[in-house]
């Protein structure tokens, strides 16, 4: 045979090797079933608490934008003042930085407001028997996050009886989503170093029981690279393999959970699940193969010196 036919070329050589390790980390893995087995389960354990919480996180964050668009100053003016004067608080307050838009609301069009958000159900007129809600500007906001700091300000301007903004509830719904995130990663760390720790001694009893054919290999001339591959590709093979069981789990667990939350509060804003879990899953399946990945390099370090 000629030398060119007996050459093979990179790409060859490469496809070769792909095909060794291919088929190598796939017999581990069926030769070392019970340690793969709990590998794929601890990755999975670990990767479902961390799906939850980023779940959750978004659709806490899909609430927080939308209370953040909602968030304006209000302030209560004195009463009798005169059309004048309320212009002139209107453009002071107009001139403030941070602030988009002032509105004026007199105080029939606030108790309509208040008769329409009651519903047929109360009627004001038979409760009260004249309007006791002040005249107000609603101020809008250019950044949702400056609203107490223009809220001082705008209780500084003469005329200005009370001041009242509900950014409360936003800062408190970002600490929330902010606890959760912490805990999630929190967890996710935890979960993924015991999953490390099951990876790293599957891994091991795998170079064990080729420990002759390793050493065989190193004595031919095989690569570091050549003789850890395949083992590597066994811990991607088992983040891959824990991603899709993790993933029959999360998808209809939120496609479930969300139809369940709209018939209970209907009126909560929550992210759609085809927004959410494409993300999600490509997201978990990269922590899993990283998971997977990292459990083969630190037993091949410890394990196997080429």
């Amino acid at each position: 045979m000629p030398e060119q036919r007996r050459r093979r070329s990179p790409l060859g050589v490469l496809s070769a090797a792909l095909a060794y390790a291919g088929g190598e980390a796939l017999a581990a893995f069926r030769r070392n079933g019970l340690m793969s087995a709990a590998a794929v389960t601890t990755i999975m354990v670990t990767l479902l608490p961390v799906g939850g919480a980023v779940a959750l996180a978004a659709n806490l964050r899909l609430m927080t934008t939308i209370l953040e668009r909602q968030v304006q100053v209000v302030a209560y003016l004195r009463d009798g003042i005169s059309p004048q004067e309320r212009d002139r608080l209107s453009a002071q307050v107009r001139a403030l930085p941070g602030v988009r838009r002032v509105e004026f609301v007199g105080r029939d069009q606030a108790l309509v407001r208040l008769q329409d958000a009651l519903g047929e159900r109360v009627s004001l007129r038979d409760v009260i028997e004249t309007n006791p809600l002040p005249d107000s500007l609603e101020v809008a906001l250019v950044n949702p996050r400056e609203a107490r700091p223009v809220a001082d300000a705008v209780r500084q301007i003469g005329g200005v009886e009370d001041v009242a903004f509900g950014a409360q509830a936003v800062d408190r719904l970002l600490a929330v989503t902010g606890l959760l995130r912490t805990g999630g990663v929190a967890a996710g760390l935890l979960l993924g170093g015991v999953a490390l720790i099951i990876i790293m001694n599957t891994i091991r009893l795998t170079i064990i029981g080729r420990r002759q054919e390793i050493e065989i290999m190193q004595l031919v001339g095989a690569s570091p690279w050549y003789v850890r591959s395949p083992f590597m590709l066994e811990g991607v093979l088992q983040g891959l393999v824990a991603t899709a069981l993790a993933a029959l789990v999360l998808i209809p667990g939120y496609i479930l959970l969300l139809a369940r939350a709209r018939d209970v509060v209907p009126f909560l804003p929550l992210v759609h699940a085809p927004d959410l879990l494409p993300t999600l899953v490509v997201s978990l399946g990269l922590g899993g193969m990283l998971v997977g990945m990292s459990g083969s390099l630190l037993a091949l370090r410890r394990f196997l010196h080429t």
